[in-house]
């Protein structure tokens, strides 16, 4: 379990990396799943790339396998885009599941879109290295590319967490947690 210490020192080096070219968001409890966050990170251009977000449960495990088939009529990684208008991605929306990721333990992790717009690209080399996504998720461990409709772009990640926003969420989940376990040692 990472401290928020912890959270704080890993949210800095990332930032390092994205603010640069980025603007970064964050989804906290995606799927309404606790500790399931993902970071969305907006290029200058408007493109959304969508990863986990370091203190994701992933990240401290072994990833056997990533799983872009979500449904059996749908599979995320059979995107062919032909144009400018990119015809033939898949439109998709913040709820939207993007992919399964299961771990060596048993665990398994649904991962979702987090914005709205369309699938450009999910990130293949997951499906040969699956631990690409735990041990560099906010590099070569991204999980897809959307892009927001031109209309959107700028209104995008309104709904998502700023950085303090989401250690503050952080912070408030933890209390929480550290609650529910003393009610429970004290029964």
């Amino acid at each position: 379990m990472l401290t928020l210490e912890d959270l704080r020192d890993i949210n800095v080096q990332q930032g390092k990396l994205l603010d640069r070219y980025y603007n970064v968001r964050h989804v906290a409890d995606a799927g309404k799943v606790e500790g399931n966050d993902q970071t969305v990170a907006q290029h200058h251009n408007g493109l959304c790339v969508i990863m986990i977000h370091p203190s994701h449960p992933i990240c401290s495990k072994t990833v056997q396998n990533v799983d872009f088939k979500i449904s059996v009529n749908c599979d995320r990684s059979e995107i062919v885009l032909s144009g400018k208008k990119k015809r033939g991605a898949q439109f998709v929306n913040p709820n939207s599941k993007l992919c399964n990721v299961t771990c060596t333990d048993g665990s398994s992790y649904i991962l979702y879109c987090g914005v709205r717009g369309k699938l450009l690209e999910v990130n293949d080399n997951l499906k040969s290295s699956p631990q690409l996504i735990a041990q560099r998720c906010d590099s070569d461990g991204y999980i897809a590319i959307i892009q927001p409709k031109k209309e959107e772009e700028k209104t995008v990640l309104k709904d998502l967490l700023t950085e303090e926003d989401f250690i503050r969420h952080s912070q408030i989940r933890a209390s929480n947690k550290h609650e529910f376990d003393d009610i429970i040692e004290s029964d």
